[in-house]
């Protein structure tokens, strides 16, 4: 299973995340084994993607939704 796919499953789980959930909820994923910042920049480009393909959207600071799009 690819990071992204992993990201986009935690958002099938709960329509709307923050980092802080995205963060503990991929350091706990047994496929992922980065850590750390690395984890973080992986996470937050994945979001990148996902914002620049309009799948989520920033509904609050650092919290994400997804759209209808997703």
């Amino acid at each position: 299973m690819t990071f992204a796919q992993i990201v986009k499953n935690e958002f099938n789980k709960n329509k709307t995340r923050t980092l802080k959930e995205l963060y503990d909820a991929l350091d706990a994923h047994p496929d992922v084994s980065l850590s750390g910042t690395i984890l973080k920049h992986r996470i937050r480009s994945a979001l990148y993607g996902l914002k620049k393909a309009e799948k989520v959207e920033l509904v609050s600071k650092a919290t994400y939704s997804v759209t209808k799009n997703f």
